[in-house]
């Protein structure tokens, strides 16, 4: 049986220097390692907006939407891959909600990390907001244990984790204000949904916390494996 091939959706980054900005599109080595070391293959999947300025925060406003040409060639790459991630980072813009509708629509495994999370709310009609507690959200310092969150039982989450509380990272300005058309699976001490998913899916769950960052934590690890196996039994 041939290796599952993940997507992993490039974030945009201006990189800059003397001589001006540098437009970037880029994958973390984190997600990619987790995807290989399970056996998978990883490939990344770039924007189609013939653009090469994006949006260059998390709100999900001031987006470039995508023409049907644009969506037609983002589509084309999408079925190339067995799965999807959608990764974390500092920026985000409408072709990451694209992703994350398609892939909920055509029943495509997806795994959402942080502002991937983000793109998948707000990508299945949510919203999101910066409205939160930042001495408990944004500790970017913290990557192991920022706080415990609690895992309902009957969840995927916890089908793959096997325990209802989980110490996590938590290095997220941006949070679910309003979920659609998914369940909330997880939450921090404040009330924060750290987990969204639909059980009816394949595969879909998005995270708020960045499980990749300890990946030497075996919940953590947990979480790839099972995104890994899911992808297999539908490629088998």
């Amino acid at each position: 049986m041939r290796k599952p091939i993940v997507g992993i959706v490039a974030k945009n980054i201006d990189i800059s220097d003397n001589d001006g900005n540098w437009p970037n599109q880029t994958t973390t080595s984190y997600v990619r390692f987790a995807v290989l070391d399970l056996g998978g293959v990883a490939i990344g999947i770039l924007p189609t907006n013939r653009t090469l300025k994006f949006n260059d925060d998390d709100s999900g406003k001031n987006k470039n939407n995508l023409t049907k040409i644009e969506q037609k060639d983002l589509i084309q790459q999408l079925k190339l891959v067995d799965g999807i991630v959608l990764q974390g980072g500092m920026n985000s813009d409408f072709y990451e909600e694209f992703i994350a509708q398609y892939c909920w629509e055509n029943d495509i495994p997806l795994l959402g990390i942080c502002a991937g999370f983000n793109n998948v709310v707000r990508g299945l009609g949510g919203t999101t907001t910066n409205k939160i507690n930042k001495a408990l959200h944004l500790r970017a310092n913290t990557v192991k244990n920022a706080h415990e969150i609690k895992i309902e039982k009957n969840s995927l989450l916890y089908s793959l984790v096997k325990q209802d509380k989980l110490n996590v990272n938590s290095i997220h300005s941006w949070v679910a204000k309003d979920v659609k058309k998914l369940t909330p699976s997880a939450y921090a001490p404040d009330g924060v949904i750290e987990a969204v998913e639909d059980k009816h899916k394949n595969f879909y769950l998005a995270l708020k916390f960045h499980p990749e960052l300890d990946y030497d934590n075996p919940a953590y690890k947990k979480i790839f494996k099972g995104f890994i196996e899911h992808i297999k039994k539908t490629i088998s």
